[in-house]
């Protein structure tokens, strides 16, 4: 282990005690830079609205380490005031999952313009002045030595960017999503917020000395609106899993039935239609495959897909359990037979590469990945994980339920736990990787396109 010799400003917005898949990234880079001489130093927000909360990851934070939080303001309050929701509802659900008679009403129609046209690029945006003004400080009291900014949301992207110019120090721009367009941003914006958007992504891209994406597809898709930018400047370096939160782990105790277990968030177009299309052809059948199943739900679901599910003549199959700390995800998952992954069929999600997949991993179960054909499916069928169907096609779904079955009552499809392979996609293993690129950054070897 090195001892810490440079520091890093570690921008980021989901941090402890915010919970859910955004704050695994970055609070893993925390827990380990030190271990690979650098010394992190975290910029985050004050009293954030978090859709999650989990306090036991600040546990995670290594002890010295300083994290700053500076004044933000939260639009997300408004919003549920102004639609009357509660105070305790998670507003990405909330305004990613409406169905259509709320879509037509006066209020979220209102919201959904406002934040179209004003929130650019993000309804994080006016916490940018206050983080930029406690940057400049910790840049000079903490003498910093390169800037990590991790998104989203890509406000984050353009402190750290105001902060590269102001202090010349080289910077690190980390996409864990693509940005115009993608899957969580807004569908439509109006010509003058959509041209400002496009202006704030091209001067991130512009500027950074070093660009890392969590999967190629996000790199594909930023250059797919910027081509001019390729350059040697971009770097693969994916989502991981954290060996460390497996030890000691006790598995949630189970039934006798075959438990296929979600973890995270159900909204939108991330819908378990065809799952439910398939599994109810089985209940027509009287094949007694359904019998065999039980289909956990762990976290946050949009209130259609609820409804669909409990309108189901399939619905006892599923139990939905509420958002859990990341530690008893961990042991649901150690505690099932299978894992689920949903992947939506759109030309976005084909290049995820989602941190749950390498969690999934991490636990060792099998994998039933409903997903298109892209980066996913294909790591799952490269490294023998499990299975894969398309997630819209009900008949291909129930051929792979029939497999899967057959080769877990032999005892088969578990991958293999202690695979060299899997090396490559732990947390400090990655983290050692960053540490190379900020390296890189700041012995100024191999910088590209810059203005």
């Amino acid at each position: 282990m090195k001892e810490p010799v440079k520091k890093v400003l570690v921008v980021t917005y989901y941090f402890p005690p915010a919970g859910g898949a955004g704050v695994q990234r970055t609070l893993k880079f925390v827990k380990y830079l030190c271990e690979f001489g650098w010394e992190p130093v975290v910029l985050t927000a004050r009293d954030a609205d978090y859709p999650a909360y989990d306090a036991d990851l600040a546990a995670e934070i290594p002890e010295g380490v300083k994290v700053y939080r500076s004044r933000i303001f939260e639009p997300y309050r408004l919003y549920r005031t102004f639609t009357g929701r509660t105070a305790e509802e998670s507003t990405d659900i909330a305004t990613l999952s409406l169905d259509e008679s709320a879509k037509r009403r006066f209020s979220e129609r209102v919201s959904e313009w406002v934040r179209a046209a004003f929130f650019v690029p993000d309804a994080r945006a006016a916490w940018r002045p206050f983080a930029y003004r406690l940057g400049k400080k910790i840049v000079r009291a903490e003498n910093i030595d390169v800037i990590f900014s991790s998104a989203p949301p890509y406000t984050t992207h353009l402190i750290g960017l105001a902060l590269h110019r102001k202090s010349g120090l080289p910077w690190v721009a980390d996409f864990r999503d693509s940005w115009i367009g993608w899957v969580s941003a807004p569908p439509w914006r109006p010509k003058f917020s959509h041209t400002l958007e496009f202006k704030m992504e091209r001067a991130v891209l512009q500027n950074a000395d070093r660009i890392l994406t969590v999967s190629h597809g996000v790199k594909e898709d930023l250059l797919s609106r910027h081509p001019e930018l390729r350059d040697e400047r971009w770097r693969f370096l994916p989502n991981g899993f954290d060996a460390a939160d497996f030890d000691g782990l006790q598995p949630v105790q189970k039934n006798d039935k075959i438990t296929i277990t979600y973890v995270g968030s159900l909204y939108g177009a991330r819908h378990p239609e065809g799952l439910l299309q398939a599994l109810e052809a089985f209940q027509k059948t009287n094949s007694g495959i359904v019998e065999k199943l039980l289909f956990r739900l762990i976290g946050r679901v949009g209130e259609p897909i609820v409804q669909r599910i409990q309108s189901s003549p399939v619905s006892r199959l599923f139990e939905f359990i509420p958002y859990v700390t990341h530690k008893e995800s961990l042991s649901y998952l150690m505690g099932s037979d299978v894992s689920l992954l949903i992947i939506d069929d759109s030309p976005a999600s084909r290049g995820i590469l989602t941190g749950k997949l390498y969690e999934y991993i991490g636990a060792g179960r099998p994998i039933l990945a409903l997903a298109p054909a892209g980066e996913a499916a294909e790591l799952i069928r490269a490294r023998h994980l499990g299975w894969v169907a398309p997630p819209k096609d009900a008949a291909a779904i129930q051929q792979t339920l029939q497999k899967m079955i057959a080769n877990i009552r032999k005892g088969e499809g578990a991958p293999n736990a202690s695979s060299v392979w899997r090396t490559q996609f732990q947390r400090r293993h990655l983290t050692g990787e960053l540490a190379r690129i900020l390296d890189e950054v700041t012995e100024g070897k191999g910088i590209g396109y810059k203005v």
